[in-house]
């Protein structure tokens, strides 16, 4: 049903406000720190944390009316930080944390009774070390008020006389009902309506017996939550309805018919004369008089805007004939730029070949090598379309830039690459990943008057990961500032840092990505993660 659509739009975008709560609780620098010495806090340390917590996330937390309580644990589960509204069953905390996925989206949404026995919905998610996406130092849980949260996304839903709507997990579980007669934390008829809908999945609607009535279920799932929006409306409901709609329908259609026979004559009369002089008119048009016009002897009406524009068709269709010899001239100028197009390519690299030759001949050897690679960097560029290419195609790319810049920065810095194994040059990577790192570190790890900076590229694989490691001993940066910029319209380079995460993310999936760890003075070391894998064939 649409209206079940509709309601879990409305469920979906009041979840995702919590979530992207949750994102920018979970990255807060105070918790990662806090929740990494946990266990060596004083009660003192602990109570100054809560206070610094409190001022930091207040603003984030209070402007969202239905939240009910915050509640952070740490690795062991231990209470570690809560806004201290209400408490819950200790069994209910750890089977949410039980059902948290992390590899499926991180977070669980399900269904928790407080202290004082008022109904809550729960997000659950583990909290993972910024510096360290493998280790976990802790959960969140961000309980949010069931009564306020229907009464915002759903309650105004009306499904007609005797109708219900409520809310589901994936276990079956009631997390949010409108309904008094159905309790939340209940498995409000299991085997009649929960069971049925799990099983059929590809059926939204179907029928069934609830308390010795048939009644029709209808549903939508809510993918981001892992919950069924669940609909009951008694079938005599459906029957009443239907017979009122049929006998509205008979009363309406003897009316239209009585209508349409009326408008029928009066536009029969009001069209056949004008269509037979118009058809006429078509006759002279057929025996090429181009220059008979109509249009002067019709009423101002449809027929007559009709006959207008057939002049003006006419009239426009002697300025055609004219245009014809015009266009084909058009299109072979045309096609002779497309071909000027594929050659003008081939032209520049038999010219930078040609330069290439003379400074050989000359015996100038950087720019020898700078044209070569240049040549060869405009080639993979602008004819090789290919966004995933070889790894070794990559280096190749990667040296053939560095000889660039040498010519420009001269021996200011060292390149030095190395892959683990033989295998891995023909692994599959986005195409120019390498070279905004490289030239981030040329551009703007220097700066110390006759210092060469050293870069490093390493490869390796294992367990099905590509692991890309460019490092340098540069002056190095303040990660907090770079990440204030973020999204802002800054580059790094002239691809950009930024684009290089994008594609990864694109082009591979979010779980993979790039790493960058820097401190002033102490260089950078930027670690891409892709999945090890060649091309098919």
């Amino acid at each position: 049903m649409q209206v079940l659509s509709e309601s879990a739009v409305n469920v979906s975008r009041e979840l995702a406000q919590y979530e992207t709560l949750s994102e920018s609780i979970i990255v807060n620098q105070e918790l990662q720190n806090g929740l990494k010495q946990a266990e060596s806090m004083t009660d003192y340390e602990r109570n100054e944390f809560q206070t610094k917590v409190n001022n930091v996330l207040g603003e984030q937390v209070f402007r969202l009316s239905n939240l009910s309580n915050v509640v952070v644990l740490t690795e062991n589960q231990e209470p570690f930080f809560d806004l201290g509204f209400e408490w819950y069953p200790g069994s209910q905390i750890a089977d949410s944390i039980k059902r948290i996925n992390p590899f499926e989206g991180n977070t669980t949404w399900n269904y928790l009774r407080s202290n004082r026995g008022t109904d809550k919905i729960a997000l659950s998610r583990v909290i993972f070390s910024a510096d360290n996406l493998n280790q976990k130092i802790g959960y969140l849980i961000i309980v949010i008020d069931g009564k306020v949260f229907t009464r915002n996304t759903y309650e105004h839903v009306d499904l007609g006389t005797g109708g219900k709507l409520y809310i589901v997990d994936g276990f079956g579980t009631v997390v949010s009902s409108a309904d008094p007669g159905i309790p939340q934390g209940s498995s409000y008829k299991q085997n009649e309506v929960f069971s049925k809908i799990v099983k059929g999945q590809a059926n939204k609607s179907f029928y069934t017996q609830v308390d010795a009535k048939r009644v029709l279920v209808t549903n939508t799932y809510i993918r981001s939550a892992d919950w069924y929006m669940v609909g009951l409306i008694p079938h005599t409901y459906i029957v009443s309805e239907l017979l009122a709609i049929r006998g509205n329908l008979l009363y309406i259609s003897v009316i239209i018919l009585l209508l349409s026979t009326l408008m029928a004559m009066w536009v029969y009369k009001s069209i056949s004369t004008p269509m037979r002089e118009l058809l006429q008119y078509a006759k002279q048009i057929k025996l090429g008089r181009l220059d008979f016009s109509l249009s002067s002897t019709t009423p101002p009406d449809e027929m007559g805007k009709l006959t207008e524009t057939i002049d003006q068709m006419v009239g426009q269709l002697k300025r055609l004939i004219d245009q014809v010899g015009l266009e084909q001239k058009a299109k072979r100028d045309a096609e002779l730029k497309m071909l000027q197009a594929q050659i003008n390519p081939h032209f520049l690299f038999n010219t930078l070949n040609s330069l290439k030759w003379s400074a050989m001949m000359s015996g100038n050897t950087i720019v020898e090598e700078g044209i070569g690679s240049l040549s060869e960097l405009l080639h993979n560029t602008i004819l090789d379309q290919e966004e995933m290419i070889p790894l070794r195609k990559e280096i190749d790319n990667l040296l053939h830039y560095a000889v660039i810049q040498r010519i420009r920065y001269g021996q200011s810095f060292e390149l030095n690459c190395s892959v683990e194994r033989e295998e891995l040059y023909d692994c599959l990577v986005p195409r120019f990943i390498l070279q905004p790192i490289v030239e981030n570190s040329i551009l703007h790890a220097g700066g110390d008057e006759g210092r060469v900076v050293k870069i490093s590229v390493e490869i390796s694989g294992r367990d099905g990961i590509l692991q890309l490691t460019v490092a340098d001993n540069g002056k190095g940066f303040d990660l907090r500032e770079v990440q204030t910029r973020r999204h802002s319209n800054d580059k790094l380079s002239g691809i950009g840092i930024v684009n290089v995460e994008e594609r990864i993310h694109m082009y591979v999936g979010e779980p993979y990505g790039m790493l960058t760890r820097s401190e002033p003075g102490k260089g950078t070391v930027t670690v891409i993660r892709l999945p090890l894998k060649k091309k098919e064939g």
